[in-house]
């Protein structure tokens, strides 16, 4: 019989990122709530989060050219 391995990275914790805030209504999947014609609450969060990192990144970029001047 074939043997199938599934290959799996570790996960390594990035603290450079910001992880955003997890709330119970996240898991409670059968309450639709409103009725949101831009997504689901829960990806505009994550939108909302990624854009607040992009955000610090530049913010550091701009940190370190000016100390460099």
């Amino acid at each position: 019989m074939k043997e199938t391995f599934n290959a799996t990275g570790t996960y390594k914790v990035n603290h450079n990122r910001f992880g955003g805030f997890v709330y119970p209504s996240d898991f409670n999947t059968d309450h639709r709530g409103k009725v949101r014609t831009n997504g689901s609450a829960i990806a505009t969060r994550i939108a909302n989060d990624n854009k607040f990192d992009e955000q610090c990144r530049k913010n550091l970029i701009n940190r370190q050219k000016l100390v460099n001047e």
